[in-house]
């Protein structure tokens, strides 16, 4: 076969795989798929017309976000967070950020680079927040978070941390919980932020202390909330 043909055939085949990849993502997001939902892969490839084959890649990234678990001898279904598992994410963030408090300050008061991109991470926070009902494109403001606390842990040094981080994220975005987050919690975040990357910035050890568990602990009471409000079965429905 021409190496030309072959790989458009290849690049056509990554397309379709990353939009049904797309689309059942944006689907649990919106709890279109419900957490512990069985996604039967057949049932999925005759809904897009295709075969099992850009399905099952799809669903296997999915997996390896976290958003999808693929159980032996169940096949996949959507991740099922718990109250419980929630409240262990936030008292992982809360250990994680504060251990590594004296390692964040002495890195942002020698490297630029680092304290550079943090800086325009809280501006490009600044502008959305301001310039958008934030609750409206839910995703940006979760990718701008996400690469904010994903800086803030690189400045400690430990890259298995910030792989734990990144690991505990995508259970509450899979599960629609961050996705609900109204948008003025959205701004107390990025307010928030700014006093993190102050006291930081200034080698205030205590101040940041007291800014990282303030953030981690807003931030639990408020998706706690969502949680339990969204786990509520209304009258009639």
């Amino acid at each position: 076969m021409d190496k030309t043909v072959k790989q458009t055939k290849e690049n056509k085949k990554s397309t379709l795989t990353n939009q049904i990849y797309q689309d059942i993502k944006n689907g649990i997001a919106k709890k279109q798929f419900q957490p512990g939902e069985k996604l039967n892969i057949k049932e999925l490839a005759r809904t897009y017309n295709v075969s099992d084959t850009p399905v099952k890649q799809a669903l296997q990234r999915l997996a390896d976000e976290k958003m999808v678990m693929n159980t032996p001898n169940k096949g996949m279904s959507v991740y099922l967070l718990t109250p419980n598992e929630l409240n262990d994410i936030f008292d992982m963030r809360l250990m994680m950020d504060t251990f590594f408090i004296k390692n964040v300050i002495s890195t942002l008061n020698y490297n630029n680079k680092l304290r550079q991109q943090l800086i325009e991470n809280l501006e490009e926070q600044k502008k959305f927040v301001e310039n958008c009902e934030s609750s409206l494109y839910p995703e940006t403001y979760f990718s701008l978070d996400m690469e904010f606390h994903t800086l803030f842990l690189t400045t400690s040094g430990n890259q298995k941390a910030v792989d734990v981080f990144n690991d505990l994220q995508p259970f509450t975005y899979a599960t629609g919980t961050y996705l609900n987050q109204p948008h003025y919690r959205d701004c107390e975040c990025v307010a928030e932020h700014e006093e993190i990357l102050k006291a930081a910035f200034n080698g205030d050890l205590d101040g940041l202390n007291k800014a990282v568990h303030t953030h981690i602990e807003n931030s639990r009471r408020a998706l706690q909330l969502i949680f339990k409000v969204n786990q509520i079965v209304l009258p009639n429905e």
